[in-house]
Order: structure tokens, then sequence, then C-alpha cells
């Protein structure tokens, strides 16, 4: 039955003029609604049916993101000196104060933390729920597109599994990050700051179950995603080649004097599509990276400058605010893996499109 149905498909190829292989056909030509106003900018160059400079596009991505990163650099280090100046003043305050009033400084400390911290978390929150809303968004026009094209190269089974894995695995990150991981970080945030303040340990237990919930939620999902783009590699990329290859022989046998003819015209319609295929990956892997690849930079900085703040405020001798400082870059690391899991999530299917017919 699959070889008739290649062999269909195939025949229903051949029948189309010789824009069958076009942009319009497969939807190529509107990936470009699918960006942002400053990832379409960065990709002027770029065309989803033929990009000529491939490497030239990328470095104005990366110029672009390396530019940007200085107004990120000097925001990140405007929290990094309020957070030390802080940290060293409740510091030099329970020196000088007596036992009582220790506790009154780590109160004041961890709500100043807390406070100082505020902005910039829920800013850097915002950023990854956008970024990862667009790349969702991008991929729900990419990936049909790349299935319809590797489709029409001669791997329909790889196409259908690919396609189906990844819209699914993607929309289950999204929806576990908008809904479940980003509400518990905002109350991982809480209960750090709690801990900080009371010194209960109850509460540390808590958090350090929230933090193992975010962790495993992430890793669980790659781990399923990554074997199951393996396993259904295998099986599908096996299928497609034994189907492709006794459709052909059908053709060859079943049409009298012209069997062989028809036969090697379909490499000419499956070497268009993969051409075709290839320039919409380039294209795709382009656009995920410029949307991804700045707000990744830029969470990072924020993260670092909260780790540097908690080593340097380990050095005044207050145990709590620098394990504080500590809670809220893991909780910002956090948000720096979310964001880094979508966009890898989504090039790694679009990776996986290109690899499914042999581009």
């Amino acid at each position: 039955m699959r070889r008739f149905l290649i062999a269909a498909l195939l025949l229903a190829l051949l029948v189309l003029p010789a824009r069958a292989v076009d942009a319009e056909l497969y939807g190529a030509d509107g990936l470009r609604a699918g960006l942002d106003a400053r990832t379409d900018a960065l990709l002027e160059d770029a065309d989803p049916t033929g990009t000529r400079d491939f490497s030239g596009v990328m470095r104005t991505v990366l110029r672009d993101a390396l530019q940007s990163l200085p107004d990120a650099a000097r925001g990140a280090a405007r929290t990094l000196s309020v957070l030390l100046a802080i940290v060293l003043l409740c510091a030099l305050t329970g020196n000088v104060q007596g036992g009582v009033s220790k506790q009154a400084a780590a109160l004041a400390g961890a709500l100043a933390v807390t406070g100082a911290c505020t902005v910039d978390l829920q800013a850097m929150i915002a950023l990854a729920r956008e970024t990862i809303s667009q790349v969702s968004a991008f991929s729900e026009l990419l990936l049909p597109v790349l299935s319809s094209v590797i489709a029409a190269s001669g791997t329909p089974t790889s196409a259908g599994v690919l396609y189906a894995g990844s819209t699914l695995f993607m929309n289950v990150l999204l929806t576990l990050i908008t809904r479940l991981l980003i509400p518990l970080v905002y109350a991982f945030c809480a209960l750090a700051a709690a801990q900080c303040a009371t010194g209960e340990q109850l509460l540390a237990r808590l958090r350090e179950l929230l933090g193992w919930v975010i962790s495993i939620s992430l890793k669980g999902v790659m781990y399923l995603f990554t074997a199951y783009l393996t396993v259904s590699g295998i099986v599908s990329g096996t299928a497609d080649a034994a189907g492709l290859k006794a459709a052909k022989a059908a053709f060859s046998a079943a049409l009298p004097v012209v069997g062989g003819i028809v036969s090697d015209a379909t490499e000419s319609v499956l070497a268009g599509a993969q051409t075709l295929k290839s320039s919409v990956g380039a294209f795709g892997l382009l656009a995920l990276l410029a949307m991804g690849l700045l707000p990744f930079l830029r969470i990072a900085l924020h993260y670092l400058a909260l780790k540097v703040a908690a080593a340097a405020g380990g050095l005044t001798g207050n145990d709590r605010l620098p394990a504080l400082l500590g809670h809220l870059s893991t909780a910002m690391g956090y948000m720096l893996a979310m964001t880094g899991c979508s966009v890898l999530m989504a090039m790694f299917c679009c990776c996986c499109f290109l690899k499914a017919a042999g581009g």
C-alpha cells in the first residue's frame, strides 16, 4: 500500500507545471510574515526561496547582537552595583549593632535585595516569555512548510512523523513554561526571600522542591524530545527509503516503454524539492537565531551579575544575603534555560527536517 501512495504522489508532482517546486506551492513565501520587525530587518538579505549569502546574513545577526550588548551590560552592571551596596551596608549594620538587630538587618537586606532584583527579574521573565512566544508562532509557520517540502522530496513518512512530534513537543514546552514553570519561578523567588528573612528551613526545603520540579520538567521534555527524534528518524527514514525505491521500481515495470523515463523524471522533481527544502531550512535557522540570540545574551548578563553579586557578598561574612542572591541567580538561570530550550528545540526540529531527506 505504501508504494502505491508514494507512486501516486510522484505522479501528481510530475503532472504539475515546472513551477511545482516553487515557494508558493508550499507556503514558503509566507514565512516572512511571521517575523517581528527587528528580525525582519536583520534578515533583509535572506529569502526563504534561496539565501545566497548564508554566512553574510549570520554575520549580520551576530553583529547586531554584539552591538546591542553594551546597553544590556550597563543595565546588569547597575544592578550589580546596587546589590553590592545593599550587601555591604547590611554587613556593616549587623557588625555595629547587637545580636537582636542582626535579624532586623537580615530582614531589611532581604527586602532591599528582593526589591532591587524585582524589576530586572520581571523584565527578564517578560523578555523570555515574549521570545518563547515569537519562536513558537514562527515555528507554527515554518514546520508545515518544511513538512510539505520534504514530503515532496520523497520522504512522506519522515515528514509526517517529524511534524507530529515537533508540533507536539513545541506545544507541550510552551504550555509547560507559560502555565507552570514561570509561576513556579515567582514562587521560588518568594520562598528564597522569605527564607533569607526568617531563616526557616521548611521554606528552604519548599524552595528546593520547586527548583527540582522546574529542572526535572525542562530536562524531561528535552530528553523525551531527543529520544523521539532519534527513534522516529531511524524508523521513518528506513521506511521512506524502502518505499521510494519500491515506487520507482513499480514505475519502471508497470509503464511500458516510458516507465524508465518516468522513473528518471522523478529524480528532477525530488531534487527541486530538496533545493527548496534547504533554502527554507536555512531561512528558518537564521530567523530562529535572530529571534533568540539577543534575548538569551541579555538574560545571561543579568544571570552573571547575580552570580558575581552572590560571590562578592560571601566575602563580607554575611551568609543570608549572599545565599539569597545565589537563589535569585538560580531563578534567572531557570529563565535562561527556558529560553534556550525553546530556541534550541525549534532549531533541532529544523535541522531534523533538513536531514530527513538528506539535505
